[in-house]
């Protein structure tokens, strides 16, 4: 069954602390009860380009998280711009 549920910032946290402790995505999937493909999902989300001490791209939970909220403002219809005849049937 797919994971579908939202991640909280203290999911994400979670993640951010395994992630810079070293543990693999495979170990952070186990210790969560995410998915492989959640965890790869929210490390690429999370990337914010500089590197841990170990090489490995560094993982940001309020970034993802900022990431997430941003992608949520955008959703649903967006609205258009009356045309001139629209405009002059409404006066």
């Amino acid at each position: 069954m797919a994971d579908y549920a939202f991640r909280t910032i203290g999911d994400r946290m979670e993640i951010q602390r395994m992630w810079e402790n070293g543990l693999s995505p495979k170990e952070i999937a186990g210790e969560t009860g995410k998915s492989l493909d959640v965890v790869y999902t929210e490390l690429s989300r999370g990337r914010d380009g500089s590197r841990l001490p170990d090489q490995r791209l560094r993982y940001s939970a309020e970034l993802a998280q900022r990431k997430v909220q941003q992608s949520l403002e955008r959703r649903g219809r967006k609205a258009r711009k009356p045309t001139a005849s629209e405009q002059a049937a409404k006066q």
